[in-house]
């Protein structure tokens, strides 16, 4: 099976000829197969040289003829113009073109009529999508390659995404993942490219996705061995974005390698955002921590964690400051006395577990082992609960849930709720409602809640205070996790 591509200006009695050649042989010959491209005049000079320099081809002349191989793609078989065209017509099929040049000149001035009509409705097509732009920075995260299926099948967001995938440095890595994107076929993916420039890359953006990480450590000396310098890439993404994106970008951090700093990067971005309101558009990703807690008090009831709700993980992360509070936790479809519908039944979390002292002794410290214990197991990080998490924040972010009434966990701003007075952000219990987010009202906390509260708030404020210094991170490398109090349920 044979495929050639003709390529030639609208308007060029030459390309006429030989497009009416090929469909002559297409016509006849049923393993033979014809790709037409025709080309605005205007333009023609360098697309034909763009196509030789990616091919690395030498040809000048409109028309141009390439053989493909069907099976194995790759850049083709340059055959030529359009006389070598004619030529391997007649040489190896017998057949040519016999229209007179006038005939040939009448088509090819019909041919640039139907090419700008064709060009009109394309624009008019155009005119009418209402783009979503959608930027992803530091697509090298290990998460990108979980998360980008789901967020283009799952109808998250509109039907028209432009995605630009935004980082400093354009490696073979980058292009893979750009290929690997595009290979998804999604009918809701508009565009995709890598760009390099932050003003670019944020440019109108609606929904910003930021994965950095604090991975480049600066190499000076200090006084204190444990104290650590590392390059934020953070300030200059948060003037980029504030500068460039839409005034109700949604902004959405969550980096990997760096998680148990995200609630420190919330507040830190949060300084730098002057024209985006932070306390309605900028959320951190505490979501993982939440759901690796419900991992674990599902396997000791024995049932999925999807019919665990309520679970909340107050304060910074887990690997830092924080309390899980099961107050109001909730489980459905528990094996006991009581049968009813998935859903429809739900039974306080606490009053389940019948020995109250694994959740004092022995709860908190599997819930911060998890991670590590999974890792060791598959000889590697483990990735797909964090990828998991941050679909979840979206999805819930990004979608109307008129009937949804759980609590979830996530890194906003907290002033004026739940008791808080300072100007932070922390992890609190909020509710997901017609692509929003809001804190609970007249929300009630038990005094052990509020005294661990207290404690995490004074600790946050104290570790904010010397994790930034200019554009630079110091990162502590012996932090030291507050004690939660023994809770009597």
């Amino acid at each position: 099976m044979a495929k050639f591509v003709i390529a030639g200006k609208a308007n060029c009695p030459y390309f006429a000829k030989a497009e009416l050649l090929g469909d002559e042989l297409a016509l006849n010959l049923p393993g033979f197969k014809i790709h037409k491209i025709p080309v605005d005049p205007d333009h023609w000079d360098t697309w034909l040289k763009d196509l030789c320099q990616k091919n690395n081809w030498k040809h000048s002349k409109s028309p141009i003829v390439w053989r493909e191989l069907l099976d194995r793609g790759g850049k083709g078989i340059l055959l030529g113009d359009g006389n070598a065209f004619q030529e391997y017509a007649l040489t190896y099929y017998g057949i040519k073109c016999e229209l007179t040049s006038g005939d040939l000149t009448k088509i090819g001035t019909e041919n640039e009529e139907t090419f700008h009509i064709v060009e009109q409705e394309h624009k008019k097509v155009l005119a009418s999508i209402i783009p979503f732009n959608l930027t992803i920075s530091n697509p090298k995260s290990p998460a990108l390659y979980f998360i980008i299926n789901e967020l283009l099948n799952e109808n998250v967001f509109s039907k028209d995404i432009f995605i630009r995938l935004y980082c400093k440095n354009h490696t073979e890595n980058i292009e893979g993942i750009f290929m690997e994107i595009q290979d998804l076929a999604s009918p809701h993916l508009r565009s995709i490219k890598v760009v390099q420039d932050p003003a670019e890359a944020f440019k109108d953006c609606d929904f910003a996705i930021i994965l950095d990480d604090l991975d480049e450590e600066i190499d000076e000396k200090n006084e204190d061995e444990d104290l650590k310098k590392y390059k934020n890439p953070y300030i200059s993404l948060a003037k980029a974005i504030d500068q460039n994106a839409k005034q109700n970008c949604k902004i959405l951090i969550s980096p990997f390698n760096s998680r148990n700093e995200t609630y420190a990067l919330v507040n830190l971005v949060s300084k730098y955002l002057k024209r985006i309101n932070p306390k309605k558009y900028l959320i951190g990703n505490s979501m993982c921590d939440e759901m690796i807690a419900k991992a674990i008090v599902a396997h000791r009831l024995r049932i999925n964690p999807a019919y665990v709700s309520n679970v909340i993980v107050m304060g910074q992360s887990l690997f830092d400051s924080f309390y899980v509070d099961l107050t109001y936790a909730r489980v459905t479809d528990f094996d006991g006395a009581v049968w009813a519908k998935t859903g429809t039944h739900w039974l306080n979390l606490i009053s389940m577990v019948a020995d109250k002292q694994w959740i004092n002794k022995d709860f908190i410290s599997l819930v911060i082992d998890r991670e590590n214990s999974v890792s060791e197991m598959l000889r590697r990080k483990s990735i797909l609960v964090f990828a998991q998490s941050i679909v979840k924040l979206i999805n819930l972010w990004n979608l109307p849930h008129e009937k949804d009434t759980s609590l979830y966990s996530a890194i906003v701003y907290a002033k004026g709720n739940y008791g808080i007075k300072e100007d932070i952000f922390l992890s609190i219990p909020v509710k997901f409602e017609k692509e929003s987010y809001f804190c609970i009202k007249n929300f009630k906390m038990s005094d052990q809640t509020e005294s661990v509260l207290e404690e995490i708030i004074a600790d946050t404020k104290t570790r904010i205070s010397k994790k930034f210094i200019d554009d630079y991170y110091v990162k502590n490398g012996h932090d030291v996790k507050l004690v939660t109090p023994k809770v009597v349920y």
